[in-house]
């Protein structure tokens, strides 16, 4: 069962990324933007079924998801639920060495908790709450007020919330530019009601939100601490 599991989400990623490395349109159906009093789409998807949602939009993503029981079955519950989906591209840039780790039977741990710090279960988490400033507390250095929500607990874990830099040279010198991280470097693009019983949000990013320090146990037989 594992095998066959692991087999079908190397068989989505090398497949998919075959045709799906070109950038993504300049033009998201949600762009989400400092100005905008709401985030999310106005109407709800239109299939609630969350788990097909993701299928359909996030083939690599749902994949890995898949590998993760536990994960998989809160995404067919009626819970509340948050889930900070990896696009397309968030796969194509990963390292051809890393893609292939992800499809490898050694890695089934690494996997499973790399899907688990994408979910966020029993709540809810709109993208108003992610982006919204307090005023309450000293400015930045560069002068701009804090963000209220700095960080969600995930099923694998804390993941910080921070704002997003670009510009800047050799890496050097960025500036904040409206933006919200998820976790070391995924940047939120949009993000979409998918309805369902309880409320379910699904913030699209474009990279993995887990910690990078679970790359270092791929290929291993278990994960330290974990």
């Amino acid at each position: 069962m594992t095998s066959m599991r692991l087999l079908s989400l190397f068989c989505v990623l090398s497949t998919s990324l075959g045709f799906m490395v070109a950038p993504p349109s300049s033009q998201p159906s949600v762009v989400l933007r400092a100005e905008q009093s709401k985030w999310e789409s106005e109407e709800p998807f239109q299939r609630s079924n969350l788990d097909k949602f993701l299928s359909t939009k996030y083939p690599e993503f749902y994949a890995v998801l898949s590998q993760n029981e536990e994960v998989d079955k809160v995404l067919n519950a009626d819970g509340a639920i948050t889930v900070f989906a990896p696009n397309s591209q968030a796969f194509a840039n990963l390292e051809d060495k890393r893609r292939a780790q992800l499809g490898d039977p050694r890695n089934l741990e690494t996997v499973e908790k790399i899907a688990a710090f994408h979910v966020v279960s029993g709540e809810v988490v709109p993208a108003t709450r992610l982006f919204q400033e307090d005023w309450t507390v000293p400015k930045t250095l560069k002068g701009n007020p804090q963000l209220s929500f700095q960080g969600v607990l995930s099923m694998g874990g804390e993941i910080a919330v921070s704002r997003s830099k670009s510009g800047g040279f050799l890496g050097l010198f960025k500036e904040e530019d409206g933006g919200v991280i998820i976790g070391p470097e995924a940047k939120i693009v949009q993000s979409f009601n998918v309805g369902g019983a309880k409320g379910a949000v699904v913030h699209e990013v474009d990279a993995l939100v887990s910690p990078e320090l679970l790359w270092r146990f791929a290929d291993q037989l278990r994960i330290p601490g974990f």
